[in-house]
């Protein structure tokens, strides 16, 4: 079963050069195969996985629904990519390289099971160090999911059911006889000596090139290459590769995974295991810093510098900052930095500013006094804002009886203003505060709905009105107030949860709102975990937003 909202299709997988290949026929040649690796000479092992990836592919081309929707899913570069990605799983699971090994294990420190849709109770033959139906169930969600954003798939439905099916008889059959691959194993193992710069290319390389994260981390990097108008700086080639450095490195850096909206660096810290030495620095990679600073020395080692907005000192590994020269007065810079080992790195972009070019009044400067705070054990201003937050929510609660309210367009501004005053009134604060501001455009007469959101404050969104047969909704029929006959509560909360625009917290709210409406009409119960793995999986990008007391 799927649930369609907007389509919208990604393109087949990019291989780490990012190039996109494109296969022919209804064959899998070794090129397709090799394309999924990081290394380009094929060996017998790489032809051997090509035998079970062709053999999956034409057991998966017997499959056709009568659904349009379900069956435009499976066309034959589709089922030929699958294939190589479960042939993937097998050749990982028999080589211990440990992809989906990290998938599992985020997963059951998240939520204390080991697969998403399953609970360990009814695994009862199921053997983490094998190969398992479940897997290939759980791998075939992802492939379609990461691959068409904007539908929901039933992950219970036939679709996955008979894919699974097919493919796990065939991975059983070779489970037990298909050689490890060393190479493989060698190109996704780190050294523990290994300085900052191998640290962070072996860190893309492996997300760039696994089976389980490459085709939604590549996509999403060409888009962006394509974004950056590279061509513009084609006859200046370092400007060129200096820009393409750009755009990968904050990639790198902002991009999260549709897997639990982790950071790259996250996910392969996973990979390379607890245990070793430099675990530490892998996960934290990727937490960039970028703001405001203040020269204060320079020594041996270390370039030291003084964040403006909280004074805090920071050491800057001098060898990261190419052609660094003393200044000989005190500058004010704009810097992008990562964490390595006990000090940072410069990872971006170091930039000589004025005073009246330092803003602390944009809503990422909001975040990067947070985190600078947080690292030292503070969060003064983070406990405030939330506290904020809490109580802006309980006198909009109080007032509205629910966390939305609904107006017409010419109405908004008005009623944030005085929503606003009457927040200041009912919690005074020493500190002057002025009342955040609006640049929102809306038509007089728009149906609008005002959300409260915990994390950022509140938010207006059209079109949704009819979402919510609340009492106090003027847009809904007096006689439709309160009934759930002929309101499709599943497919508005599919609506809100696969929709980019929605912010997480949205989808959330409302299934718990009518939770037993949504419940009934759903797969299967939207338990508290499988709710949170789909907003991760879908709101990757306003997942961890905030908490920022905006209106927007």
């Amino acid at each position: 079963m799927l649930v369609f909202c907007n389509h919208g299709n990604f393109e087949n997988l990019a291989t780490f050069g990012f190039s996109i290949f494109h296969m022919r026929g209804n064959r899998i040649f070794i090129q397709d195969w090799i394309a999924h690796h990081t290394y380009q000479k094929a060996n017998d092992i790489d032809s051997y996985y090509l035998r079970v990836a062709n053999q999956i592919n034409d057991s998966l081309s017997t499959l056709w629904f009568e659904e349009p929707e379900t069956n435009d899913l499976i066309h034959t570069d589709a089922l030929k990519t699958l294939s190589i990605y479960l042939t993937c799983y097998l050749e990982d699971v028999i080589a211990n390289t440990g992809i989906f090994a990290a998938f599992r294990a985020i997963h059951k420190d998240l939520y204390n099971q080991f697969l998403p849709f399953y609970t360990d109770d009814n695994l009862l033959d199921y053997y983490p160090e094998d190969i398992n139906s479940e897997d290939v169930a759980v791998l075939t969600w992802l492939f379609f999911s990461e691959r068409n954003p904007h539908l929901f798939i039933d992950p219970q439905g036939r679709l996955i059911q008979l894919i699974t099916d097919l493919a796990y008889a065939i991975l059983e059959e070779h489970y037990e006889v298909a050689p490890e691959n060393p190479k493989l194993k060698s190109e996704y193992s780190l050294d523990e000596n290994a300085n900052y710069f191998e640290v962070r290319n072996f860190i893309e390389k492996l997300v760039a090139t696994n089976y389980l994260t490459a085709g939604e981390y590549n996509t999403n990097l060409n888009q962006l290459m394509q974004v950056a108008e590279l061509g513009r700086y084609q006859h200046d080639q370092a400007q060129l590769q200096q820009m393409i450095y750009r755009v990968r490195d904050n990639h790198f850096n902002n991009y999260r995974l549709h897997l639990f909206a982790l950071k790259s660096s996250e996910f392969v810290a996973e990979v390379v295991g607890k245990e070793h030495g430099l675990y530490s620095s892998v996960k934290t990679l990727g937490n960039r810093i970028h703001s405001f600073f203040e020269y204060v020395k320079t020594d041996e080692q270390f370039v030291h510098v003084k964040h403006i907005g909280t004074k805090t000192a920071f050491k800057i590994y001098k060898d990261s900052i190419q052609e660094f020269a003393e200044p000989s007065a005190v500058l004010s810079f704009y810097m992008e930095i990562v964490p390595w080992k006990d000090a940072w790195n410069l990872s971006g972009i170091m930039t000589v500013l004025n005073p009246d070019e330092v803003n602390f009044d944009l809503p990422e400067q909001y975040e990067m006094t947070y985190r600078i705070e947080a690292m030292n054990g503070k969060d003064k201003s983070l406990k405030k804002t939330e506290k904020q937050l809490k109580d802006m929510g309980k006198l909009f609660q109080s007032e509205q009886k629910a966390a939305v309210a609904f107006m017409e367009g010419r109405e908004v501004k008005e009623f944030a203003n005085e929503f606003f005053q009457r927040y200041q009134q009912k919690y005074p604060s020493k500190e002057e505060s002025p009342l955040p501001e609006s640049n929102l455009e809306l038509t007089a007469d728009a149906k609008v709905t005002v959300f409260f959101n915990p994390k950022t404050g509140l938010e207006v969104f059209g079109g949704i009105e009819e979402f919510f047969p609340l009492k106090h909704n003027p847009f809904i029929e007096k006689e439709e107030k309160g009934t759930e006959a002929d309101v499709p509560y599943a497919r508005y909360f599919l609506n809100l949860l696969v929709e980019d625009f929605f912010p997480s917290e949205l989808p959330k709210y409302y299934a718990n709102l009518f939770k037993t409406e949504v419940d009934k009409q759903f797969f299967f119960p939207l338990e508290e975990s499988i709710l949170d793995f789909f907003l991760r999986f879908y709101k990757r990008g306003s997942y961890f937003l905030g908490p920022f007391p905006l209106i927007k």
